[in-house]
């Protein structure tokens, strides 16, 4: 979703507020007031009384919120040390001031929430549509959401949030518009491919060119939002058709068959695959269906068998397959068994009587009468059919009731095998264990969930909600442990609200006075009533205690101000961690830790959480002025020892590296500014040599090897055309006549020389601190697999900055199997995405054994002419070299290339610039 922009960041009226706080000389309320003339006290003491009119909503941003604390508490300050009466005019105009600003925030902040509900609705909206759309109706959509996101991001004002609301609702009705139309031109892809597929084939390549050509008039028309037009022209499309109706039935049976396989497919599975007696008779008419409709053309009939099917595959059916599984047909030679069997048969055959749900009742009635044939059918069942479900399950229980299961299962078994069914002491005895064992499947996601939630929160383990449930499965009673989950389960996720309520009330203690028991006590009561509650199975009770004694005006303030502290705290630090990593200059980065220290000492140490909070804020600031300069000398850095392994002249590279170390000295005052702007200017003057040398590298890397191609493909020349081109047909930038198609989900290019050349040397450094040095000619051959050498090195290089953009795969084409002629999708894609600004690219060597050259040896006898061989690998050398020689090689000789560089696409989030999933194990810095 678009980043609601931070009011204080943006708006003039409320960051004034924090600068004045910013501009109090001294953060301690001054005293001695005493021997101030009688009409400044009074000035004074009517300006307190007019603040402390003034409430600060938690409904407010929290930007806002501590902004305006702050202005408070300047104008409170300005208010106790001012001498001069005269003075306390502008401060009085100070407080009306921020009461008309807090005023409209009020206004703003309801029409903010409004906003982002309405645009949080747009975003989903297209995200469940996107799937249908073409590549016209698809872009339309997505510019008209980039608007609506694009007023959100620059939203300040109330009437600019309403802006967001009306155009979030007008994409609401065009998304409507857009996903009718985006149904349609889904199925047709789908009738057409089967229509052509159907005709004789010196037609098919007239057919599928009139095919192309109108999807790309629909497409001319969907990107400027006129569906109906679009849709016109899909309708157009009646090639080489018998009658012109074909296309028109062939969509709506392809809506038909949507249907099927979203409501009736998961059932069919389970009836079609069963014992149910006339299931063979039915199992063929899907394909008849599809047969009769695009092969034959003959509609009426398609729909007949596909309802004829649908009909058959009712809920009572279903049941009745599933309670087949309990009947071992190879007892049919049981005179009771088969009777009751045929009888069932014949009640439920679709063609008959049709009555499953009374032959399921039927069946019952005889198992309830006929227990003993029912057992011994109900063992064997077991033993054959749910041995795979037994060990799924095995690596989902824990002790003792997976011993409990293994020790059943085992018996039962070894019963079945002695054709032991006696009712008390063979098989059967075991099937109400086996059954309640068996259940427990059903909760392993819910005791799994709790397990995550004591893993984040280890103090919700030390409360008693699992004990029931503990105890039943201790005890055996299994049924009892399934029943317990669901209790268990709604407490453990009350736990952490529960938790986090309870560390804020402990913070705001802390933060208060002990002499002032009128407000400490009542905070003690509330810990320990809550407590006392969330140890009786009542963290939801206890959570409102603590709810109502934070929500005390008392408290309040400081609640709200420990609360917007501790977000901002989490979002700084990733921030300043990852500055550091790039930074890598003692003082600079002390520099840093200093001014992060100071706020968090605010926090901790004198708990004044509000103006931590102002203070972070700054530090924010700071932060951003430090990162682009880290990131710009960590590919400067990269670069330039790049450039020296290239063998670049001295003469060259000199005049460019001795400004080094002037743009260090301005990041050591800190001057981050001057610092970063030297470092662009020597990244920019690196430019040609990074080109010659990358190309370089690239062509080295390609002699006699499938390497040094990735210039080539996501190289800054690449155009668009070509990156949206590899998506929709696998043909790479690259690519000669005769290549394979290279298929790829997201396409993508460097948007520099520089950020390629630097990628490529960072993950080479990285490679020799793990004892990889890709300049090695030749490498140990133990013949040992756990000793051997690495053969190969892989990083994802974090540059930290905008290295790329990309076209992402989204709705992929559909195509025909071969033989069957069944709709899959194919590796391609009918729409994408196009997404900017990746920091991430994914760098990987191998190690290239040297090819064996045309040569005759005595062995394996003499003469033996070797024809040339290029090995893949180091086993293969050392085969190869055996083979010649007689011996394992001590050496092998060889060289490193890099086979892939390419920008990384996955988890990257448009809207936020940033990557959304776990950071890879291999990533560096």
């Amino acid at each position: 979703m678009a980043t609601t922009p931070d009011p204080l960041a943006n708006n003039p009226a409320i960051r004034d507020w924090a600068e004045r706080f910013f501009r109090i000389k001294s953060w301690t309320m001054p005293d001695g007031m005493d021997q101030q003339g009688d009409d400044v006290v009074a000035r004074r003491t009517a300006a307190l009384a007019a603040l402390s009119k003034i409430t600060i909503a938690p409904v407010l941003s929290s930007g806002a919120r501590q902004a305006f604390a702050g202005g408070y508490k300047a104008l409170k300050q300005e208010a106790m040390a001012a001498v001069d009466v005269d003075a306390f005019d502008a401060i009085d105009a100070g407080i009306q001031s921020l009461g008309d600003d807090i005023a409209t925030q009020m206004v703003i902040a309801t029409a903010r929430v409004k906003a982002q509900a309405a645009l949080k609705s747009a975003e989903d909206k297209f995200e469940a549509v996107s799937s249908l759309l073409d590549q016209g109706s698809f872009t339309y959509l997505e510019k008209l959401l980039g608007a609506a996101r694009g007023l959100m991001a620059k939203a300040v004002a109330a009437s600019e949030f309403k802006s967001v609301d009306d155009a979030s609702a007008d994409f609401l009705k065009v998304a409507g518009e857009a996903e009718t139309y985006g149904a349609y031109f889904d199925t047709w892809t789908r009738a057409t491919l089967l229509l052509i597929n159907s005709i004789d084939t010196d037609d098919q390549k007239a057919a599928t060119d009139a095919r192309a050509a109108q999807m790309k008039v629909a497409t001319a028309e969907s990107v400027n939002g006129d569906f109906a037009k679009a849709k016109t022209a899909l309708e157009d499309w009646k090639s080489n058709l018998d009658t012109a109706d074909n296309l028109a039935d062939a969509v709506a049976f392809g809506d038909k068959l949507e249907k099927y396989e979203k409501d009736y497919a998961k059932r069919a599975k389970i009836i079609l695959s069963s014992q149910v007696f006339d299931a063979g008779d039915y199992s063929s008419l899907l394909k008849d269906a599809k047969d009769a409709a695009y092969a034959k053309k003959d509609f009426v009939a398609a729909n007949k068998h596909l309802d004829d099917l649908i009909a058959y595959l009712s809920t009572n059916r279903q049941n009745l397959a599933i309670y087949l599984r309990g009947f071992d047909m190879r007892m049919m030679g049981n005179a009771e068994f088969k009777t009751a069997v045929l009888a069932a048969k014949k009640t439920q055959e679709a063609k008959g009587s049709n009555k499953p749900g009374q032959a399921r009742k039927d069946l019952i009635t005889w198992a309830e009468a006929n227990a003993d044939i029912m057992s011994e059918s109900k063992s064997k069942q077991i033993v054959a059919s749910l041995g795979t479900k037994y060990e799924a399950l095995k690596k989902t229980l824990r002790d003792p009731e997976l011993a409990d299961l293994n020790a059943t299962w085992e018996a039962h078994r070894l019963l079945v095998v002695a054709k032991n069914f006696d009712a008390t002491d063979g098989a059967p005895k075991y099937h109400p264990k086996l059954e309640t064992l068996f259940k427990l499947a059903r909760v392993t996601d819910q005791r799994g969930e709790m397990d995550r939630i004591v893993a984040k929160f280890p103090a919700a383990g030390t409360y008693e909600i699992r004990k029931p449930l503990e105890d039943a499965l201790t005890a055996g009673n299994y049924d009892l442990a399934i029943a317990s989950v669901p209790k268990a389960l709604e407490l453990m996720r009350a736990m952490p609200e529960y938790l986090t309520l309870k560390a804020d009330v402990e913070d705001v203690l802390a933060a208060l006075p002990p002499t002032e028991a009128t407000l400490v006590d009542p905070l003690k009561k509330a810990v320990s009533d809550a407590e006392i509650l969330a140890i009786a199975g009542k963290p939801v009770e206890g959570s409102s205690v603590l709810k109502l004694v934070l929500e005390n005006a008392d408290y309040l303030e400081i609640a709200t101000a420990l609360a917007d502290y501790r977000a901002k705290l989490a979002q700084i630090e990733k921030t300043h961690s990852q500055v550091k990593k790039f930074l890598k200059l003692p003082s600079a980065e002390a520099a840093l830790d200093l001014s992060l220290r100071n706020c968090k000492d605010k926090a901790e140490t004198e708990q004044k959480y509000g103006d931590a909070f102002l203070m972070l804020e700054r530090h924010k600031k700071l932060l951003a002025q430090a990162k682009p300069m880290a990131t710009a000398r960590f590919q400067v850095g990269g670069i330039i020892n790049a450039l020296k392994r290239a063998a670049v002249p001295s003469s060259e590279l000199d005049p460019i590296e001795s400004k080094i170390p002037a743009a260090e000295d301005e990041a050591r005052k800190p001057d981050f500014a001057k610092a970063l702007s030297a470092f662009d200017a020597i990244l920019a003057s690196l430019e040609a040599l990074s080109k010659e040398a990358a190309e370089a590298y690239e062509m080295v890397d390609g002699i006699g090897s499938n390497a040094g191609h990735s210039l080539d493909r996501h190289g800054p020349d690449v155009t668009d055309p070509e990156l949206i081109r590899r998506l929709k047909t696998g043909e790479a930038p690259n690519a000669k006549a005769g290549d394979a198609p290279s298929y790829t989900g997201a396409s993508s290019r460097f948007e520099s020389p520089q950020d390629w050349i630097a990628g490529r040397e960072l993950a080479a450094q990285a490679a020799l601190a793990k004892g990889v040095d890709i300049s090695q000619k030749e490498m140990a051959y133990t013949g040992d697999l756990l000793t051997s050498p690495e053969e190969s090195a892989d990083f994802t290089v974090e540059h930290g900055r905008a290295i790329d953009k990309a076209f992402i795969g989204k709705k992929k084409e559909v195509r025909l199997t071969e033989g069957a002629g069944d709709i899959v999708f194919d590796k391609t894609y009918e729409t994408y995405e196009e997404i900017e600004g990746l920091t991430r690219a994914y760098v990987n060597f191998i190690w290239e054994p040297e090819a064996f050259v045309k040569e005759t040896t005595a062995l394996p006898v003499d003469p033996t002419e070797h024809a040339a061989h290029k090995p893949q690998d180091n086993a293969d050398y050392a085969k190869e070299y055996k083979k010649r020689h007689g011996t394992d090689p001590t050496k092998i000789p060889g060289r490193w290339v890099m086979m892939q560089q390419y920008p990384v696409a996955d988890g990257w989030d448009n809207e936020l610039k940033a990557y959304t999933n776990n950071d890879p194990g291999n990533m560096i810095p």
